[in-house]
């Protein structure tokens, strides 16, 4: 192959990489940030992440222990690889996953090809698979990272638009509740309510405060999860 072909490959084979560099690089501005659609994509993979956490963590888990429990008979081994084909597997969901909501394009790495005939070649092939142990680690990795991604984008959205939006339902407290407001602290049968005009205005303010920071939490929590995506799955 020529040096100008070869050059050529090169470029397309970086292009992908570098439309997601300029993706993640351009920063959103602080007032709108919230209000993009990316952030959004980018918010709902942190919260899918802990189901999918779960059940990766679990299958990895289970599937590991089970074949080495067993490996000295001779349903250990296929067992090993059933649980690191299964992974590579959950590894092509979370390229497909990250390219849709995080814009990430991660080419799929090769599958290692056994080297004869047969079954025992093929686990072989399997278990020697660096790709395939990868994916398994990444695996692994999901249960605590959807653990992080999910409790830190939920509570930040929640707390950043429920307290943001506090003037417009404050009133719901004393027609239905029978309360003051919203129920700061109770302390020896003294209760502090958030009922007055300035507490309103500084519960507003500081939930509208997490509201803007949150899309950077979001970007910081997807930035680590791209690095996990490029890193094992790629």
């Amino acid at each position: 192959m020529s040096s100008n072909s070869m050059a050529e490959s090169h470029r397309y084979q970086d292009e992908p990489y570098r439309g997601d560099l300029e993706q993640r690089t351009r920063r959103p501005g602080f007032l709108t940030a919230p209000f993009e659609g990316r952030v959004w994509r980018e918010s709902l993979h942190m919260l899918v992440n802990l189901p999918v956490g779960i059940l990766t963590f679990t299958y990895a888990v289970t599937m590991f222990s089970l074949g080495t429990a067993t490996v000295l008979t001779f349903v250990g081994l296929p067992i090993l690889a059933a649980a690191v084909l299964g992974c590579r597997a959950f590894g092509a969901m979370e390229r497909a996953r990250a390219r849709v909501t995080l814009d990430l394009d991660v080419v799929a790495p090769a599958p290692r090809r056994p080297s004869a005939p047969g079954m025992m070649a093929w686990i072989g092939a399997t278990l020697k698979s660096g790709a395939g142990w990868r994916s398994f680690l990444y695996s692994l990795l999901m249960l605590p990272m959807g653990v992080l991604s999910f409790s830190v984008t939920a509570i930040m959205w929640i707390v950043g638009i429920g307290y943001g939006s506090y003037p417009l339902w404050q009133w719901v407290f004393p027609h239905y509740a029978h309360m003051q407001g919203l129920q700061l602290y109770e302390n020896n049968g003294h209760t502090v309510y958030l009922s007055s005009v300035p507490q309103i205005a500084a519960t507003c303010a500081a939930g509208l405060l997490v509201l803007f920071l949150t899309p950077w939490a979001v970007r910081s929590l997807a930035a680590v999860q791209r690095a996990m995506v490029r890193g094992l799955l790629g």
